[in-house]
């Protein structure tokens, strides 16, 4: 009897024990949280608009303020032809931008090739006079090895205190990387492709009457390795 008590005590004690012990548990590696900035940023890197723009707006939730955020999504909904909402996006840009920053520029830039309907009356009414006969052609190329960049935005501006101060003109490259400025007035212009709000084709180009000009942009004439409008050192 009193063996029999003292086993029972025993197991009452063993099964205490167990009761305090914490459980033994598994371990179990959880892969790290990317937020939707970081997802972003990842697709905006390689120019992979649609899967940039949700991140970009999911972000703008956190951080409505952000400039980062409001130029990138602009520049997304540009090359996704989501014009209501890119028109959108660079006017929040250009109010609230330096004044002197690229992103600041772009966005006029963009705003004035939408709503400047009389600016393209006048230039086809130059083009009408027989003025405006030049123009500057080309494929834009870029990687390793460099591949034709299909839908990639060119600017083409004429430059301040010049006879071509008040051109602005924009366009894509078609599916086989090429473009084509037609029916431009003689002059002096500045060349210009940005990607995420930095340029990275940035060029001089002078016109002759009636020339047409071949400029093909590769990485071989792109910033760094050729600015013409680099800020003087």
């Amino acid at each position: 009897m009193i063996r029999a008590l003292g086993l029972l005590l025993l197991g009452a004690m063993l099964v205490l024990a167990g009761c305090q012990r914490a459980p033994a548990t598994r371990t179990v590696e959880h892969a790290p949280t990317v937020s939707d900035l970081d997802e972003a940023k990842q697709a905006l890197a390689v120019a992979n608009w649609g899967a940039a723009a949700p991140h970009l707006r999911a972000a703008l939730q956190q951080d409505p303020d952000s400039l980062f955020l409001h130029s990138n999504l602009a520049i997304c909904a540009s090359w996704l032809d989501l014009t209501d909402e890119a028109d959108h996006e660079f006017q929040w840009v250009r109010d609230h931008a330096p004044s002197d920053s690229e992103e600041a520029a772009t966005a006029r830039r963009w705003l004035a090739k939408r709503g400047d309907s009389a600016e393209t009356e006048a230039n086809l009414a130059a083009a009408s006079r027989g003025v405006a006969d030049s123009g500057v052609h080309g494929i834009v190329m870029w990687g390793e090895p460099p591949v034709p960049q299909n839908r990639l935005q060119l600017f083409l501006m004429g430059l301040p205190n010049t006879p071509t101060k008040d051109g602005r003109y924009a366009l894509r490259t078609d599916e086989n990387g090429a473009y084509a400025f037609q029916r431009i007035p003689a002059g002096t212009y500045k060349l210009e492709v940005l990607l995420m709000m930095k340029p990275r084709w940035r060029l001089k180009l002078t016109l002759e009457p009636g020339q047409e000009l071949v400029v093909d942009l590769t990485p071989e004439n792109s910033v760094p390795r050729r600015d013409d409008f680099a800020p003087a050192q």
